[in-house]
């Protein structure tokens, strides 16, 4: 098939459906299709991650959305790109990521004439944009012929505005990538222990009370550091909520490079996720018990549908340091306990590899060409 991949987000901004995008294709294109990545222009960072894969229109406008920073393509030219582009490689079917988010995945749902999937990827317990734009909407969603989303939480939120049909296709992993295999970053094995924390600085991500947790944690068990992997125009400030007395005991990594992303979980004795809302399904989550390590996060929807509690990690109540420290504190005195949640995690992210992940979405794609070959059939008639 020739297959056309649409998204908004792509590297180099990093999350979640950036990577669904790329492994996706990749995935694809090992599978012997044709696949093209329809992104922004980010800046000077692009040539860094082009490929002959991914062709970029229009430019990116950072924008708040959701309690994070979402991402906008915009452009006066985005409908002629879009078609210029179709015309060239005659794809058979076109994918679109959050197909109603502006502005790109609304342009291409209007211009963009193959049959087009559609995935949903957030989640929210309410929408002020929906509530306000949903008729709208409802015209560019009509224009899909397939739907899938990341999970049930996804569907059931987007279900209340746009109701049909939606398959329920998962996020994935790299398990060879995120393998207990992996080398743990030698400058941070040096007898302390290592919480982890990946993801953006968005207020939703809840990292200010992981920081709040610190002092109880290293209270309880000393020779204990956090490692923030992450950037965002909020570090500065989660620097400032940080006591003097552990500021040594917190290591702002930054954005890693894909390659050493998974030696830092790896290194991680524990990782936390402490997320408010928002979230409809938890890579960070899958990457880390994939990796082997055991994890607490906040019980919110898109988290507890990821991490067994009890058994691959902890679930815990949004907002809440004292707990958040209880349960990390809890993980680092038994290493047992470590241990044996982390094999338990290793064995519930392979259900999630990209092959067999992008395996269910080909089967998709195919089931949705036959839907549609066969209205144009009755049509014909």
């Amino acid at each position: 098939m020739r297959i056309g991949i649409i998204s908004q987000a792509y590297f180099p901004i990093h999350g979640g459906v950036t990577e669904h995008v790329h492994h996706t294709a990749l995935e694809l294109k090992k599978r012997g299709h044709d696949v093209t990545i329809i992104t922004a222009n980010f800046g000077r960072e692009d040539r860094l991650y082009d490929s002959p894969l991914v062709r970029r229109i229009g430019f990116d406008l950072t924008v708040p959305s959701n309690g994070a920073f979402g991402n906008v393509t915009i452009g006066w030219r985005l409908a002629q790109q879009l078609r210029a582009i179709e015309r060239e490689k005659k794809f058979d079917i076109v994918h679109i990521h959050s197909p109603v988010d502006p502005v790109l995945p609304l342009v291409a749902a209007k211009v963009i004439r193959a049959p087009k999937v559609g995935t949903f990827h957030s989640y929210m317990k309410s929408s002020n944009g929906f509530n306000f734009f949903q008729r709208l909407l409802e015209g560019y969603f009509k224009k899909l012929n397939g739907r899938i989303a990341v999970s049930q939480d996804a569907k059931t939120f987007f279900s209340k505005y746009f109701p049909g049909d939606y398959r329920i296709i998962p996020n994935g992993v790299d398990t060879e990538r995120f393998s207990p295999a992996v080398k743990p970053l030698e400058e941070f094995r040096n007898g302390f222990f290592n919480i982890l924390f990946v993801g953006r600085m968005d207020p939703r991500k809840g990292l200010k009370h992981l920081i709040k947790a610190m002092p109880l944690i290293i209270a309880a068990v000393p020779k204990t550091r956090l490692i923030v992997v992450g950037g965002g125009i909020l570090q500065e400030y989660y620097r400032t909520q940080i006591s003097e007395n552990i500021i040594d005991r917190i290591h702002f990594a930054g954005f890693v490079s894909a390659e050493d992303l998974p030696r830092y979980y790896r290194t991680a004795d524990v990782f936390c996720s402490p997320a408010t809302e928002g979230e409809s399904f938890g890579i960070v989550l899958i990457e880390a018990l994939a990796s082997g390590v055991p994890v607490v996060a906040s019980d919110i929807e898109g988290y507890n549908s990821v991490v067994k509690n009890g058994r691959t990690g902890f679930l815990i109540p949004i907002k809440q340091p004292i707990k958040i420290a209880e349960k990390v504190i809890e993980l680092l005195k038994q290493k047992k306990l470590r241990t044996q949640m982390g094999r338990q995690g290793r064995a519930e992210a392979l259900r999630y590899s990209w092959p067999k992940v992008t395996l269910e979405i080909e089967k998709y794609y195919k089931e949705v060409l036959n839907k549609v070959k066969k209205s144009r059939l009755i049509k014909a008639k």
